[in-house]
């Protein structure tokens, strides 16, 4: 504005100095007499004064335009100003309001009637990751407090603190939750006022529907922080509500939206295969190829063209030289042929794995050489193998790369269900594309490119300890190359072995992408009140469970006590995301109990991260990843890779809810059918090519039709679309 009134002002004063110049300036004829003199000069004077006046006028004008301009300028401020007071005041205003009914819940909350303690009955199976601490050691806390076996861990202890509530843990230590719920049935849920275990939800939603549990939709006036976590996140509300519209328990959601397993390598086997013949030693190991390349991606497939190299029985030297002219020749822009595996650059798909995994098996002196630095005699050398045989499912997770067939609609083996394109409902177990899956996999066991007794249930080794975590001791002759597990524990048990990124595959379209099926979800586990408690004992239960969603509440189930973070400290992830930063205490503890495994730390010592009501973060692990897998997480991050969720538009994309809630009409109908796990024990017979295996895949197919799949599955799509409803 004041530049404005400078430069008005200036032309004002210009102009009335040109037309007085103009006027001084008129051409003046000498006057040749006194008279004709006095004339021009009144002539000229005259002029002058026009002058003068005109500029006068010009600048009285400007002054004026000036001034209305600042006025209104000023008007204009003042309005802002008088917005900016209002907006103030009605910020002021709103957060009174917000303060005020906080207080008045708080007002609320303290006049309801309260039981002074609770019991609570949550059964894991496991003594170790019960609410008591059953540790033989006793745990010295930061303060020289003492955590001695048979009270309540540190965790509870806080929370006791916190809520004001007493907490007595009735739970038989060692119980399992499906025993435990069966005992408690039997006398109508009286004996505890919060029940809750893993694996426990269809029991609580099928209960509670009969009305054994409180239904949490008629309380969250009591229960704003819950109110509040479900009303954000509406997908889980419909995943935890019963078929009656009830929600019956708090659900443990893990780390929604993070990745869970992942492919995972020894790389550095890729880069000394395949990038210089430095490492190579000589081999005599052969293999007769029974699987035929899926692909035709990029005009060969190497597969194919191993298999005609070989000529009935595969060498190391042949299907090494096979995939590196493949490579050569199909990507010529790669600087190293590892790099078509390795890094953000990574773009293999299936056909490729396999080839590779053929190079590996038919190479054991030299990985050995480069694992150990000599080569190890009669070493067994295995591409592909699952954490142990408990997890044989987990090698399921291969089939979406022929053909983006999905196979598990939620993160449990047991969710066997998925949405189609079309939204429809489906059992992944007996599609053709799924059975076609396990015809591959059938031919790659046979190829020895699958750990022999990843089928084998009586087998109970960790074969990711054996195979990955065991390279420095004597006499180890067993070394894995690659499995599908989680990022955090595969990185830590080998400080060599590295993340990389999935195979490409097509899901849904024609377009080729980096996807993983597996990630972090609702779990089927978490805690219900029972309606056999008084009116105090609910109140404080509800109190109780609203705890674990505020902020309080979110980061001592996920991070333990004040005393296990650093005061202030924060820690950035891998997702940018900040989080509360574990003290030296945490972490010096962790390592002296549990080998610096900080969940298990958690659960097993502190009492954190129990599988109950609440919303897990992906923090903690991330904090205390070692090795490569830091690295792991920004590479996963920063490619993108595609993965269902619960937001997805494209169903095909979209997880399903943990269990479903069935009628009694339902599980009626269901115990008339003989869908089960004996038809999944036949698959995985057929892939080990036991005796007692059906001949085909065609016939695993007809098991489940004589089993009464389709009935089995119209009753899961109708307690589908009543949680939709």
């Amino acid at each position: 504005m004041k530049k404005l009134s400078k430069y008005l002002m200036w032309s004002a004063l210009l102009t009335m100095t040109m037309l007085i110049a103009s006027a001084c300036s008129t051409p003046v004829t000498v006057p040749e007499t006194v008279e004709e003199a006095e004339e021009a000069v009144a002539e000229v004077v005259e002029e002058a004064e026009e002058a003068v006046e005109e500029a006068e006028e010009a600048v009285e004008e400007a002054v004026e335009e000036v001034m209305e301009e600042e006025a209104t300028d000023e008007a204009m401020e003042e309005e802002a100003m008088e917005e900016e007071v209002a907006d103030e005041a009605m910020e002021e205003e709103a957060a009174d309001e917000a303060m005020e009914e906080e207080a008045m819940e708080e007002e609320a909350m303290e006049a309801l009637p309260m039981a002074e303690e609770l019991n609570i009955n949550f059964a894991l199976g496991n003594n170790q990751r019960t609410l008591t601490y059953n540790q033989p050691t006793p745990l010295e806390q930061p303060d020289g407090t003492v955590i001695s076996q048979g009270q309540l861990k540190p965790t509870w202890q806080h929370i006791q603190s916190q809520v004001g509530i007493g907490i007595n843990d009735v739970t038989i230590q060692d119980q399992s939750s499906g025993e435990m719920i069966e005992v408690s049935a039997a006398t109508g849920f009286d004996s505890a006022n919060i029940f809750g275990g893993n694996g426990v939800a269809d029991d609580l939603m099928a209960y509670g529907a009969q009305g054994y549990f409180v239904n949490l939709n008629d309380n969250l006036d009591k229960m704003p922080n819950f109110a509040a976590y479900l009303e954000a996140n509406p997908n889980i509300a419909k995943a935890i509500t019963a078929y009656d519209g009830g929600i019956y328990h708090a659900a443990y959601a893990a780390e929604i939206g993070n990745y869970a397993r992942v492919f995972n390598a020894r790389t550095e086997w890729i880069t000394g295969l395949l990038d210089s013949d430095e490492m190579l030693e000589a081999e005599t190991n052969t293999l007769a190829p029974l699987y035929e390349g899926y692909w035709d991606r990029t005009g060969s497939n190497v597969v194919d063209m191993q298999n005609a190299a070989a000529d009935g029985e595969l060498t190391g030297e042949v299907a090494r030289a096979t995939l590196l002219e493949y490579i050569a020749t199909t990507y010529p822009e790669l600087e190293n042929p590892s790099d078509l595996y390795v890094g953000a650059g990574a773009q293999y798909d299936i056909d490729e794995l396999v080839a590779l995994w053929r190079v590996v098996e038919l190479s054991p002196n030299t990985v050995t050489k480069i694992t150990t630095g000599e080569v190890v005699a009669d070493a067994q050398v295995v591409p592909f193998f699952t954490r142990r045989s408990r997890d044989r499912f987990d090698a399921f997770r291969l089939i979406p790369y022929w053909g983006g067939q999905r196979v598990f609609g939620s993160d449990a083996t047991g969710a066997r269900f998925y949405l189609d394109a079309d939204g429809e409902l489906q059992f992944s177990f007996n599609d053709p594309g799924f059975l076609e899956g396990v015809g591959y996999m059938q031919q790659l066991y046979a190829e020895g490119l699958i750990h022999a007794d990843f089928f084998d249930t009586s087998n109970s080794d960790n074969f990711r300890s054996v195979l990955y975590a065991a390279d420095g001791e004597e006499g180890h002759n067993q070394f894995g190359f690659m499995t599908i597990d989680w990022i955090a524990s595969t990185t830590a048990s080998n400080e060599t072995v590295e993340s990389i990124l999935p195979p490409l595959t097509q899901v849904g379209s024609e377009e080729f992408i980096h996807y993983v099926e597996n990630t972090r979800v609702i779990k089927p586990d978490g805690w219900a009140i029972s309606t056999s408690s008084t009116e105090e004992e609910i109140n404080s239960a509800l109190a109780l469970f609203d705890y674990f969603y505020s902020p309080d509440g979110v980061i001592v189930q996920n991070y333990g006590p004040p005393y296990a973070q650093t005061e202030g400290g924060v820690y950035v992830g891998g997702d940018g995301i900040e989080y509360p930063e574990f003290s030296q205490w945490t972490l010096d503890n962790s390592c002296e109990f549990k080998d610096c495994n900080m969940s298990s730390f958690l659960r097993d010592y502190m009492g954190s991260l129990i599988p109950l009501g609440y919303q897990k973060e992906i923090g903690f692990e991330m904090q205390t990843t070692i090795n490569n897998g830091p690295a792991a997480w920004e590479l996963y991050f920063n490619a993108g890779v595609a993965t269902p969720s619960y937001e997805s538009v494209d169903p095909l994309f979209r997880l399903v809810p943990p269990v479903f809630s069935l009628t009694e009409q339902d599980t009626a109908k269901l115990g008339t059918l003989a869908v089960g796990e004996e038809q999944a024990e036949q698959i995985f017979l057929f892939i080990a090519g036991a005796d007692t295996a059906v001949e085909s895949t065609e016939a695993l197919g007809q098991l489940y039709a004589d089993a009464g799949i389709e009935d089995y599955v119209e009753v899961y799509r109708n307690a589908y679309a009543r949680s939709q409803e």
